[in-house]
């Protein structure tokens, strides 16, 4: 609330016949303007089945054809980005699955190898499945591990039984009659 000496109040002016906020009495309420809209665009011409279309005249014999622009050279890419090195990972994961199901560290030592070419890859922006390769590694390296183990177990077995026992081992397999 302000009071009268105020000076930052606002000050009626009495001589100003600007608006006001209330109507007279018994005068129609005033409304703003409608806003303009821009004109709707012009109607498509219907297609007619029956008409034939109205191509341009062919060209003159010697006449100037339109140029097109040179094919790209040898090595350069034409259009957008390609990942032409996204094999890499796919094959680190195949490898190194198969090495865990069928051939030990034959194929999981070439995953781990092929899977750190696919990484570089993805990290100079050849490739973007970065998850496959790293999946291809990691999977390559437990492979290689249970053969290393499996191997050690082995010998362990062979050392354990000794030169009789393991005869022995096989002297009854090849006397054993089914």
């Amino acid at each position: 609330m302000s009071t009268p000496n105020d000076p930052y109040a606002p000050q009626p002016d009495e001589n100003a016949s600007g608006p006001t906020d209330t109507p007279p009495p018994g005068a129609a309420p005033q409304y703003p303007a409608a806003p303009q809209y821009p004109s709707p665009p012009p109607a498509a011409p219907q297609y007619d089945a029956g008409a034939t279309p109205a191509y341009g005249a062919a060209p003159q014999y010697g006449q100037q054809q339109p140029q097109y622009p040179a094919a790209p050279q040898y090595g350069q890419q034409q259009y957008g980005y390609a990942y032409p090195k996204n094999s890499l990972a796919v094959w680190s994961l195949v490898l190194s699955l198969v090495g865990f199901f069928l051939c030990g560290f034959f194929t999981a030592i070439p995953a781990i190898i092929v899977g750190g070419k696919a990484k570089r890859a993805v990290a100079a922006g050849e490739a973007n499945n970065g998850g496959l390769a790293t999946a291809g590694i990691v999977i390559g390296w437990i492979v290689t591990a249970l053969t290393v183990l499996g191997l050690i177990l082995v010998v362990i077995l062979f050392a354990s039984l000794g030169s009789e026992g393991f005869q022995d081992m096989i002297n009854e397999s090849y006397n054993t009659t089914y």
